[in-house]
């Protein structure tokens, strides 16, 4: 049977690229490395290294073998944080993954009121991109997660929720005076958007044409904070989730109401297979009365 201590030596050994800078790493003596290493290429029956001086070389094999050991690894530490959680319940660890419509700002806002009232608890916040964000949650790597894609509903379970966009333009546009903008008023006008093939922008483009306007796609970005500078460097209009417009308002933008009504979904994600914790809990309830002024309300 494969021990865990030779395989976490082989990883390390495989980053560093040296026995020494796996000792390091692993907070161990370069022997023990190098021992469990060896034992590890016994049990296996094959090479694992090449040895060049003071280096190690990988061999083939054990560029295919740290594909699998690695993924084996992060499932595991995945299952020794769950247990920490279990028996630390409201203290520990809060790992947080978001899109970055929310990392970027209003989360971090939100976690620094948070952990002034929980000392004891300790935030870990990253932006990923909605598909990963949904791995790292559906393999419990995550407590918590924010994503605006599909998600298997079989390892996560999931809170929908919805904000209405506004439109942000540059300052000093010839639109700036009106209190709501319609697709009528920027019928032609270059937008700066998602990427054309996102849904999002062909809801838009959808949207535009049932008002007998065309949505004239000039700049595409992912990111409605990359919009926002795009627009506020006076290059076109974009449609943001007012999360983001109010985290950059009046920094050479103007931000208006859009009608009709156009949403930006996105939904909070839980392991399913993972009671939510009280802490995740409390963090969630602070999260919901923060958002209680954007949100339009379970997204459909």
């Amino acid at each position: 049977m494969l021990n865990i201590r030779q395989l976490r030596a082989f990883v390390a050994v495989m980053l560093a690229g040296s026995v020494t800078g796996a000792a390091t790493r692993l907070r161990i003596s370069q022997p023990a490395i190098s021992a469990l290493v060896a034992g590890l290429e016994r049990d296996l029956g094959f090479d694992l290294f090449v040895r060049d001086r003071n280096r190690l070389q990988p061999t083939s094999e054990a560029t295919s073998f740290y594909r699998s050991v690695s993924a084996v690894l992060e499932r595991l530490d995945g299952l020794e944080r769950l247990a920490v959680d279990i028996r630390q319940a409201d203290e520990g660890t809060l790992r947080i993954a978001a899109l970055p419509m929310l990392a970027l700002e209003f989360l971090p806002k939100v976690a620094a009121a948070f952990l002034a009232q929980h000392p004891n608890v300790r935030v870990i916040l990253q932006a990923h991109s909605s598909p990963t964000v949904a791995s790292l949650v559906a393999t419990q790597q995550f407590d918590l997660g924010f994503s605006e894609s599909a998600y298997d509903e079989g390892w996560i379970n999931a809170r929908r929720l919805r904000v209405r966009c506004v439109c942000v333009l540059p300052e000093g546009h010839a639109l700036a005076a009106r209190e709501v903008l319609t697709p009528a008023d920027l019928d032609g006008l270059p937008i700066v958007t998602a990427p054309v093939d996102h849904m999002r922008t062909q809801q838009l483009a959808d949207l535009f044409r049932e008002c007998g306007a065309r949505l004239n796609v000039w700049i595409e970005t992912p990111l409605f904070a990359s919009m926002c500078s795009f627009v506020a460097k006076g290059a076109g209009y974009a449609l943001v989730d007012p999360i983001t417009a109010d985290g950059v308002h009046g920094g050479g933008l103007v931000v208006k109401p859009f009608e009709p009504a156009f949403y930006n979904d996105f939904a909070v994600l839980y392991p399913a297979s993972k009671p939510v914790s009280r802490v995740a809990d409390a963090f969630m309830q602070a999260v919901m009365a923060a958002l209680e002024n954007y949100v339009s309300g379970d997204a459909a």
